[in-house]
């Protein structure tokens, strides 16, 4: 999740309103292309530093795109990982670790991972 997610709104007939949002990107509509292909923990994919999700929600409204990125609901990508535990050679994505919203010019670049995705293995770093 990452906030806030200034975004143009409409509002005719006066010009576009800057108004912030959430930004959130759900662990569940990662691309699975991104995460591992061999690992598992508790028989999903694990999501590393790889990883992407292709589309985050919460700015929905700002129709008119963000404010700084020129785009909505692009894709969330994790900034860090944990640099000890690796799978398939990349560090694991976990719990409070930094993200970046809305694709590669984000304007949400100080997000966060908020809420864990399995409580099966703990990993902290």
């Amino acid at each position: 999740m990452a906030m806030p997610d200034v975004c143009k709104v409409p509002a005719p007939p006066a010009p576009p309103v800057p108004t912030p949002f959430p930004n959130i990107a759900m662990l569940n509509q990662a691309d699975g292309s991104t995460c591992s292909s061999k690992v598992r923990i508790a028989n999903r994919k694990v999501c590393t530093v790889q990883t992407e999700i292709s589309r985050t929600s919460g700015d929905e409204a700002g129709t008119l795109k963000g404010l700084v990125s020129s785009t909505n609901m692009d894709k969330a990508v994790f900034r860090q990982g944990v640099s000890k535990v690796k799978v398939e050679g990349h560090d694991v994505a976990v719990h409070l670790r930094p993200t970046a919203h809305n694709g590669s010019n984000a304007n949400m670049p100080a997000g966060s991972h908020v809420a864990p995705s399995q409580t099966t293995v703990i990993v902290s770093g």
